[in-house]
């Protein structure tokens, strides 16, 4: 899902200038570019070669600068390399999730081999947010990365979807509130606790169109979710928390 609006507006709130953050699943730049315009300093990841370039064009100045660095891997709990498998009409959807992957159907194809690495393993720096979008990867990349987000706590906007990975809202609770996270997920108006999440009712897949890349008109799909846990990003964020409706 790349629609972007509702957690586009909302990045103001989760970041502040001179902050350093990471753009996991960078994609062509959409999030990097607002989070440039924010002052922050970025570290991107991005296992599609071709993006990567288009991001090296499109930042140049960033780069140059030092405040964006682009990193052509692929994030996860191991190392090594790993296969990509981009649908060539979709780019976005690009996945190493053989699960994923399957889903994808007879769409047609390309794949890359691409390095495989831990962001515990490449980033020394602290981090103060972290945008993951890795069509369902994102366990495999907390994972790989617990070391640093447990030493952080930096706030984290993941995109999660039961279609790519059964269970993976779950999951996300299960690795992130022991080290003190309070999650929730964006509804369009505003923020509901993560408790209310139900995949049944909020991402129910007939509300998707057939490629599966936008939400109908009309229908409800939620797919975003904020991680807190220091006390400060939560305060940012407290008029926007709904009591369960």
């Amino acid at each position: 899902m790349k629609d972007g609006e509702p957690e586009m507006r909302l990045l103001p709130r989760l970041v502040s200038k001179g902050e350093t953050v990471c753009d996991i699943g960078a994609n062509r730049g959409l999030y990097t570019y607002w989070l440039l315009r924010f002052g922050t300093r970025i570290f991107a990841f991005e296992p599609n070669p071709r993006l990567v370039r288009v991001m090296e064009l499109r930042f140049s100045r960033a780069i140059a600068a030092g405040r964006l660095k682009v990193d052509s891997c692929a994030l996860s709990d191991t190392v090594g390399e790993v296969v990509l498998h981009v649908p060539v009409d979709a780019a976005a959807l690009g996945t190493v999730e053989a699960a994923a992957f399957a889903k994808l159907g007879d769409a047609p194809t390309e794949s890359f081999t691409v390095p495989k690495r831990r962001l515990d393993d490449v980033l020394r720096d602290k981090v103060d947010f972290m945008k993951i979008d890795v069509e369902g990867h994102e366990i495999a990349v907390i994972d790989g990365g617990l070391g640093i987000i447990g030493r952080d706590l930096p706030t984290l906007l993941i995109e999660a979807e039961e279609r790519h990975r059964p269970g993976a809202v779950a999951s996300l609770r299960q690795r992130l509130e022991p080290l003190g996270y309070t999650g929730y997920f964006l509804d369009g108006t505003g923020l509901r606790p993560i408790e209310a999440f139900d995949p049944a009712v909020h991402q129910d897949t007939t509300a998707l169109n057939e490629a599966g890349t936008h939400r109908l008109e009309g229908r409800i799909y939620y797919n975003n979710f904020i991680f807190v846990a220091r006390a400060q990003a939560r305060a940012k964020l407290v008029d926007l928390i709904a009591a369960d409706r």
